[in-house]
């Protein structure tokens, strides 16, 4: 399984202090059509609301987490696995005291919807990768490597290991493994390729989407940052 993603982490340094995530500027730079929609932002209001269970108007750095967790569970249902790699807890306590100006403990909505849209970053680009596999390019891969297989005569040892199973295995089983259809047995290569794109190949193609979307933005902030201070 993939490492949970770092979300995109530049540099705001006032007063030679600590350097910190310059928010507005990641903001800008990470907005994308998810989560400029009115339907990401009501979802986030909504999580905010229950992130705030004390009516403060202001959640703490363990209730942010938490309310990024809650965010890409959501959205998980209808982007499926391109929603499934959270921020990990480091990075949205580095977003979290960036926002904290005023060192009070706590951020407000408005913070919160900003941090919300950094930490989903690259979601937009994973659904178009993810779905570009599930329809066009798995099922083109999956049938190439079949054939290949074929063409290498794997098939042949396979009806001699399927002789060596009738001959030797229980009458019963036999008649269990008849009664599923011919037609999983014929689609059962290619969905174990499928399987083996999803959970090994997709990940690492999301991990590169993220790393690269980190080093843009944070190319872009750098930069802003240093011509503002010129």
């Amino acid at each position: 399984m993939s490492e949970t993603i770092k979300t995109p982490i530049s540099t705001n340094t006032e007063g030679g202090g600590e350097e910190k995530p310059n928010i507005e500027a990641l903001r800008k730079q990470t907005s994308n059509f998810i989560t400029r929609s009115k339907s990401f932002n009501k979802l986030c209001k909504y999580v905010f609301s229950i992130c705030d269970g004390n009516h403060t108007g202001a959640i703490n750095a363990t209730e942010l987490y938490a309310g990024v967790l809650l965010v890409h569970l959501n959205l998980a249902k209808y982007a499926g696995a391109a929603a499934c790699y959270p921020a990990t807890r480091q990075a949205v306590d580095q977003l979290f005291l960036a926002s904290d100006d005023d060192n009070s403990g706590g951020v407000d909505e408005a913070e919160f919807m900003n941090i919300m849209i950094i930490t989903a970053a690259s979601i937009s680009s994973r659904i178009l990768t993810y779905y570009a596999f599930l329809i066009v390019l798995v099922p083109y891969l999956a049938a190439r490597i079949i054939n290949i297989l074929e063409f290498l005569r794997v098939d042949d040892g396979i009806l001699k290991i399927d002789a060596a199973w009738d001959a030797t295995v229980p009458d019963w089983l036999n008649w269990f493994i008849d009664i599923v259809p011919d037609s999983f047995w014929l689609s059962l290569p290619e969905q174990i390729i499928s399987l083996a794109f999803f959970f090994f190949v997709i990940p690492k193609i999301f991990d590169k989407i993220d790393q690269t979307g980190a080093e843009v933005a944070e190319r872009t902030v750098v930069t802003n940052t240093s011509s503002k201070s010129d």
